[in-house]
């Protein structure tokens, strides 16, 4: 699977744990990440793509009509946010930059976030990662 998953343009680093059925990746700064292509990389390589998740930095902007997009730092990606009981909390901190985990639904177009945790100053946090089960 690791090397399905790095031959992906956007991809630095893949660590792939087969005992888990996961891979943690480490995107290259400034691109754009196509989900679905991650997705489709993980089925070429004989496994099935369940769950995409997603630590990164950026910024939370909440539209008149109350949706929210999060566009990752140093990127122009940006992504839909879905309704939660994490993101109302994370709407106050709209135009600052935060750290999120969120799933991503991969297989909606465009694919939406779903905010698992977010909390301003949280540690640990370089750059764009992603997990996939």
């Amino acid at each position: 699977m690791s090397k399905s998953l790095r031959r992906l343009d956007v991809v630095r680093d893949v660590k792939t744990e087969l005992s888990t059925q996961s891979s943690t990746l480490t995107f290259k700064p400034g691109r754009p990440i196509d989900f679905r292509a991650l997705a489709d990389a993980v089925d070429r390589a004989g496994f099935k793509a369940g769950k995409i998740t997603l630590w990164a930095t950026g910024t939370l902007k909440v539209g008149a009509d109350g949706r929210a997009i999060f566009t990752v730092s140093g990127t122009n990606q940006a992504l839909p946010v879905a309704d939660s009981p994490q993101l109302a909390p994370l709407k106050k901190e709209a135009g600052k930059e935060i750290p999120i985990v969120a799933e991503v639904r991969f297989q909606e177009t465009p694919p939406r976030l779903v905010i698992a945790s977010a909390k301003p100053g949280m540690e640990g946090m370089p750059g764009m990662k992603g997990m996939g089960q």
